[in-house]
């Protein structure tokens, strides 16, 4: 219960979205959240089951190719840094793949 406690209203949201409505929430939240509040949420949002993480991926995707140039090897970097964090292997292939094949 305490990891509960911590996580954000995104991740919580993420979480229990069942219905497509509470899943386009979940992705409208994700699209108007500041980038780097999300970029700390990268790894709970990498622990999300496969459908509500491909999900995320194709909006932070969306959002990825609408920024510069520079700014898209900025947050490729840093995703790479936050997953070199994450003990979980599974978890930081995750992060990596993000922005992978986003540009």
């Amino acid at each position: 219960m305490i990891r509960e406690e911590c996580e954000s209203t995104l991740i919580r949201r993420g979480r229990s979205a069942l219905t497509f409505s509470e899943m386009a929430q979940f992705a409208d939240t994700l699209s108007n959240r500041p980038l780097l509040k999300l970029l700390e949420e990268l790894p709970d949002l990498a622990r999300l089951s496969t459908a509500k993480f491909n999900l995320a991926t194709i909006t932070l995707r969306r959002r990825f190719r609408a920024e510069t140039p520079i700014d898209q090897v900025q947050l490729r970097e840093t995703a790479n840094e936050i997953a070199a964090t994450v003990p979980d292997s599974s978890v930081a292939t995750r992060i990596r793949e993000i922005f992978s094949d986003a540009a």
